[in-house]
């Protein structure tokens, strides 16, 4: 989860430049003196790396660029944080603050950590309108076209390495087209797949797939419109809906607040009193859209602005986040919700769950978390900390670092532990996070027919 550290920078950039100012009108003898009195008085460690730089800049053999010099400085300083802060240079940035906005540029797909196998396919996104690319396929192959695909897979110490994947996707940029190699049954299949030609372009992706009485729906994005529209061409899972209805969060970004609220009047629309949440892979997001998300689901909350979670940040500070709104009776009343997730689920995602078991939106006995193992054993993530990200508006950089940790509105911090089956929830067996054709969210659906 993360929230936006902006406006302190604002106030430290602005406080920086009246210190400029000032040192622009003292006299050059006096600057110089004061230059060198300021080193003099550096951290020994600041001093150090200075040094440490001049002599590589005046001895070393080889020449090393100032930004490189630099940028591994960084580098090393961000290996000592944890896993979920980050420096961003201003081109990194710029990629964040878009893709938290929605927009992204490629074909629409993503992966598995070291695999080529799919995890999810953006709603907007180029390979999305092909109708032919699903979660739990395998990318065995990528090339200009099927004669010219080059494997994505290598062998490696009697296994495979997929790190070709990204080294041949760096090689195709926006407006280009590129055609993938398709397996639904092996991440090494180079006969009998399929293929796909796709064109690179910048998408606006919509996180929220809803789905009943046999139809599927998400709202598209042209230009400055934004339809609800039916996209039973583009997936599968309005074949899978045969009762109830269903309703895919992938990510806590961009219109997905908005989104979550037209699914609902069409769930209200179809006279349906029974929703299955999907929340498997969803890892999160901004906690705004959550908040906003929040006010469809919180049953008993008594106000338009119920407690959705509170941060506990290292200095002592606490921070509370509240609905925008109480919409639950609107949409939901009657209705009995529940939730699939996995391993994959995490941190607002898993903020989102704290509040609905809160409020008793629901019980743990509601989730359905898959089971890879088999042994009935299976668990969220676990992420119950919050992140914030700085801008330094000066050079156009931004830093990401862990600040809170998380409580939901009962007290409860998940961070390290996860909602898990020993809690109640209800172990859902499956292969993998992403199975092809998605047989765990059939056997969901039955299950919850079935109670």
């Amino acid at each position: 989860m993360q929230t936006n550290g902006k406006q302190t920078s604002k106030k430290c950039f602005w406080k920086k430049i009246g210190i400029a100012a000032a040192a622009i009108a003292v006299a050059a003898v006096i600057f110089f003196a004061g230059f060198y009195v300021s080193r003099l008085t550096l951290d020994g460690g600041i001093r150090s790396l200075l040094w440490f730089k001049q002599m590589i800049d005046r001895e070393y053999i080889d020449d090393i660029a100032d930004e490189d010099f630099w940028q591994a400085a960084i580098d090393g300083a961000e290996s000592l944080l944890d896993r979920y802060s980050a420096y961003y240079t201003k081109e990194e940035y710029d990629v964040i603050v878009n893709s938290n906005q929605g927009i992204k540029t490629g074909t629409g797909l993503s992966f598995f950590s070291n695999s080529n196998k799919i995890v999810s396919v953006a709603i907007n996104s180029p390979v999305f309108f092909t109708g032919k690319v699903r979660a739990g396929m395998y990318v065995t192959g990528i090339g200009d076209s099927e004669q010219s695909v080059q494997d994505t897979f290598t062998a490696e110490g009697g296994g495979y390495s997929y790190a070709a994947l990204s080294t041949l996707f760096a090689n195709y940029g926006e407006d280009q087209e590129v055609c993938l190699r398709l397996s639904g049954e092996s991440p090494t299949q180079t006969q009998g797949c399929s293929y796909v030609t796709v064109r690179l372009e910048t998408y606006t992706e919509s996180y929220v797939l809803y789905a009943a009485d046999g139809r599927a729906y998400a709202n598209l994005k042209t230009g400055e419109q934004i339809v609800w529209t039916d996209v039973s061409d583009y997936v599968d899972v309005d074949e899978q809906v045969t009762e109830g209805a269903y309703l895919s969060l992938s990510g806590f970004y961009g219109n997905a607040a908005a989104d979550f609220g037209r699914a609902l009047e069409q769930y209200r629309a179809d006279g349906e009193s029974t929703l299955l949440l999907d929340l498997r892979n969803d890892g999160g997001g901004d906690v705004e859209v959550m908040c906003g998300i929040a006010s469809y689901l919180l049953r008993d909350a008594k106000s338009e602005d119920a407690i959705v979670m509170t941060a506990q940040y290292g200095n002592g500070k606490e921070e509370i986040f509240r609905a925008a709104g109480n919409e639950y009776a609107n949409y939901l009343q009657g209705s009995r919700v529940y939730v699939a997730a996995n391993r994959n689920t995490a941190s607002a995602s898993e903020a989102l769950l704290g509040a609905m078991i809160s409020y008793g939106t629901l019980e743990y006995g509601d989730i359905y978390i898959t089971d890879t193992v088999g042994d009935g054993n299976a668990s969220t993530y676990g992420k119950g900390i919050m992140q914030a990200t700085y801008y330094n508006p000066l050079l156009e950089e931004a830093v990401k670092l862990t600040t809170a940790k998380i409580y939901w509105p009962n007290g409860t911090c998940i961070h390290g532990v996860g909602i898990t089956t020993a809690d109640g929830a209800l172990a859902s067996p499956a292969q993998t996070f992403a199975d092809y054709k998605d047989p765990e969210l059939t056997n969901i659906l039955a299950a919850i027919a079935a109670r």
